[in-house]
């Protein structure tokens, strides 16, 4: 049966920087995070993800936005729903806790020019970037 995802991300800028993963696997990067555990709230899951993946400890999440995605992937549909948030770690690195897994420093200036998924929420940190608003926006590509 089809189910909806939810899924955390974290926004985290060093500077004129901001962190992005990468599977090893594909051609696209997307923003740290991952799925939120029945019982867990967005901050704890996005908390644990930061931890097992990059053992990065928060000193402040606030949410920023939310982004509705649909796409295909490897012949499966995906339903998701990303909440972000601007996080302020008490350490920044970039060295993966997980086989699968990168994370890269871009500038932010060349944020625009990268592949980030889902596309919807590129263009809301972009737009989050100058303004400081709140987002809301969706992404439909089945």
């Amino acid at each position: 049966m089809p189910n909806i995802e939810i899924i955390t991300r974290a926004v985290i800028l060093d500077k004129d920087k901001i962190l992005l993963c990468k599977k090893k696997s594909a051609d696209y990067y997307f923003l740290p995070g991952g799925h939120i555990e029945f019982g867990e709230t967005a901050q704890q899951a996005l908390e644990r993800e930061l931890k097992e993946e990059l053992n990065i400890e928060t000193d402040k999440i606030d949410y920023i936005g939310t982004i509705e995605n649909m796409f295909s992937e490897n012949g499966n549909r995906h339903h998701e729903i990303n909440l972000v948030f601007a996080v302020k770690p008490q350490n920044h690195s970039s060295i993966s806790n997980e086989d699968h897994i990168d994370f890269f420093w871009t500038g932010i200036n060349k944020l625009a020019g990268e592949s980030v998924e889902p596309i919807a929420l590129k263009q809301a940190i972009l737009q989050w970037l100058k303004d400081k608003k709140l987002f809301w926006g969706s992404e439909k590509e089945i």
